[in-house]
């Protein structure tokens, strides 16, 4: 509002800058007032995102640890690699077995006759019909005179709709072109049939110029002895939850592979360290906010504060908690090696943690997963602290409401110096009219006695 007249017109009085210092002496400890008390929200606020921000992390581990597969997962490795590769599913059982690969599974491969001397493979040869079968099914192709070279007939194979897994190429060697067939599935049971019907290429079809390139074969393994036979090199239904996919036959060198199953006890490990790992963080926080340092009599943002009092509270105890339907000898954190120290935080044993995962694998899931587990009432606490409508969601509403209107208070602040300054200003160039009159009254007082004394 400076400059809304000339100070000091009539009278050389500074009128702005009473006006000034009369507005700042109303303004400035009202101003002062609110940004304390918006400092402090500001410094509340923040302190609840930080305790928040370690919650959400707690929480997330706890995800981990109850994931749908979280103490089901399975490893598997293979004393020799190369000849098989494995995979294993939450079916499989902890255990180790002998394969050996004996043969291969393959596909079947057939040639046509060859072509006659002179002809070539890009040759018309003639119409005619072609039944090809394979795997008890079987399709027709029909060969247009005027499109029946080794190619047009391989692309009508290749590109019927109802082809049922044959495939067709044509192959040139020293002793000229044929056509050669073979399935894209492997295994005896989908050897290729072939019946050509009346045409002019029924020669090179017929059954006493048709080749065996590859016979269908079947794969062959041994697990522990025994004989296993299947159609294909991805053998899935012989050892509950593995799945074998062959490479190679073994030999008389590497007789067999041991192939070991075992509980994924690195990712639950590292899991756990994790879980111990979030709630120390949320421990080191909580101190750090509700401290209170003696010397220098300065205490943290959350010093004596009870919502952050209740949270420590609550998951100390949750800590110590024996869960029902566990594990005789796994119901608590401290069965597994995870003890409380005396600072609050978290520690592990691990010979004892390497104990149970070692022997008691399953005992540990049921510790920490299923409804009464202890990180499914972990997270049910959490969501109550940072979840929709939880406390510490409803403070920061709170908070930041009080924010809000600290903003408005700033401008009805404003708004009310405003009108005071016109009124100070109002009442301070009325005086400087005044003052200006009353000079001018004596100046002419003065003129009129100047004669009187000469």
């Amino acid at each position: 509002m400076a400059g809304l007249s000339i100070p000091g017109v009539g009278s050389g009085f500074p009128v702005q800058q009473f006006v000034d210092a009369t507005v700042d002496a109303e303004r400035v400890p009202k101003e002062n007032a609110i940004k304390r008390k918006q400092s402090n929200v500001d410094v509340q606020i923040s302190a609840y995102a930080s305790i928040k921000k370690e919650l959400d992390a707690f929480q997330k581990s706890l995800k981990d640890l109850t994931a749908k597969d979280a103490f089901q997962t399975r490893s598997v490795a293979l004393s020799t690699e190369g000849f098989l590769t494995s995979k294993v599913d939450k079916n499989a059982v902890a255990g180790s077995y002998d394969i050996s690969v004996v043969t291969l599974a393959k596909a079947d491969k057939v040639g046509s006759g060859y072509l006659a001397d002179g002809v070539s493979s890009k040759d018309n040869i003639g119409a005619g019909s072609l039944t090809l079968g394979m795997g008890g099914k079987a399709f027709t192709v029909n060969i247009d005179a005027e499109k029946s070279s080794l190619a047009d007939i391989a692309q009508a194979i290749n590109q019927a709709d109802d082809n049922t897994g044959v495939r067709a190429t044509v192959v040139t060697d020293d002793l000229g072109s044929r056509l050669v067939l073979f399935g894209d599935k492997t295994g005896t049971e989908n050897k290729i049939e072939i019946n050509a019907g009346a045409g002019d290429f029924g020669d090179i079809f017929a059954t006493g110029q048709l080749d065996n390139i590859q016979p269908a074969v079947d794969a062959v393994i041994k697990v522990d002895g025994a004989t296993v036979t299947r159609g294909s090199n991805e053998i899935s239904d012989v050892i509950a939850g593995v799945t074998l996919n062959l490479d190679k036959v073994s030999t008389t060198d590497d007789p067999s592979i041991t192939l070991t199953i075992a509980n994924d006890k690195k990712s639950v490990t590292e899991n756990l360290k994790s879980f111990v790992e979030s709630y120390n963080k949320i421990v080191g926080t909580t101190k750090k906010l509700s401290s209170y340092d003696a010397e220098n009599k300065k205490a943290g943002p959350l010093n004596g504060d009870s919502l952050l009092r209740a949270i420590s509270t609550q998951l100390r105890d949750a800590m110590g908690e024996q869960v029902e339907g566990a594990s005789s000898s796994l119901k608590s954190l401290s069965d597994l090696g995870i003890t409380t120290k005396r600072d609050g935080t978290l520690e592990i044993d691990n010979k004892i943690l390497d104990n149970h995962i070692a022997n008691n694998f399953d005992g540990i899931g049921r510790l920490f997963d299923g409804d009464s587990g202890l990180a499914n009432k972990l997270d049910t606490m959490l969501e109550g602290f940072t979840g929709r409508g939880g406390t510490i969601t409803t403070k920061k509403e709170s908070l930041d409401l009080q924010a809000g209107k600290f903003t408005q208070q700033r401008l009805d602040l404003d708004e009310r110096m405003g009108k005071f300054e016109l009124r100070v200003m109002k009442q301070f160039n009325a005086m400087d009219s005044m003052i200006a009159n009353m000079n001018n009254q004596m100046n002419t007082m003065m003129s009129m006695l100047m004669p009187l004394q000469s």
